[in-house]
């Protein structure tokens, strides 16, 4: 079955829009709070990494490389236990749990930690946000809906725009934009939706700017746990 082409949401859409709007939250909690670094978007820390090597800025450096070094950590720990043999439906309860715990373990940290922080508790921060990204990645693997992912958005505008104007395209059969097309667009707003409810509890709320990528993550885990006890 073509879940992705699903004309009804399904509780894999409910899964993967919250860990999109967690990995939008966590991004922007990340750049604003961790030192302009990012915990889902490896590109761009890429990017900074080479911005901060060419400037000679090391300090800026070894964040990024951080963040990079706790994605692919979290990632490769999360193929271990991605086992083959076990279903679908157990091997996302069982990723998601574990990101509920890096995520659990970030807002721990920063509501004791004193505000702005620095040094080693800074990297810990870094890696354990990271890290909960990058388990999260595989478990948006081990989701079957291919083509919607919750932490890369750039080739997703790619295949939104390439769904937008097949649809529009003169001699198309009429029916619109596809179900997938419709799955692209709500992950990507719902990354939007989450970043942009991070940037605004930096206003008047910064003490709890870590707890939206936590929650979301979690009500990913409880929906996946009703679909592992019906599975």
């Amino acid at each position: 079955m073509d879940h992705a082409n699903t004309p009804t949401l399904t509780p894999a859409d409910r899964i993967i829009g919250a860990l999109a709007f967690a990995a939008g939250s966590a991004d922007v909690f990340a750049f604003l709070k961790l030192h302009d670094v990012f915990t889902s978007a490896m590109t761009g820390n890429t990017a900074l990494l080479g911005l901060a090597l060419g400037r000679g800025h090391l300090l800026d450096a070894a964040r990024s490389l951080a963040a990079l070094a706790g994605f692919a950590i979290g990632s490769g720990a999360a193929t271990l236990l991605h086992d083959k043999t076990a279903s679908p439906a157990i091997q996302v309860h069982r990723l998601l749990l574990v990101e509920s715990i890096c995520l659990i373990g970030v807002a721990v940290l920063w509501a004791v930690l004193p505000h702005p922080v620095y040094h080693a508790p800074l990297f810990v921060l870094i890696l354990l946000a990271a890290g909960a990204m990058g388990v999260q990645s595989v478990a948006a693997r081990a989701i079957d809906l291919p083509g919607i992912p919750t932490v890369v958005f750039t080739t997703t505008l790619t295949m939104i725009m390439m769904g937008v104007i097949r649809a529009l395209r003169p001699g198309t059969p009429s029916g619109g934009l596809k179900p997938i097309t419709w799955r692209q667009i709500g992950a990507m707003s719902l990354y939007l939706v989450g970043a942009a409810t991070s940037a605004a509890l930096t206003n008047g709320w910064p003490a709890v700017i870590a707890l939206p990528p936590m929650l979301a993550v979690l009500l990913a885990l409880q929906t996946a746990r009703l679909v592992r006890s019906r599975a």
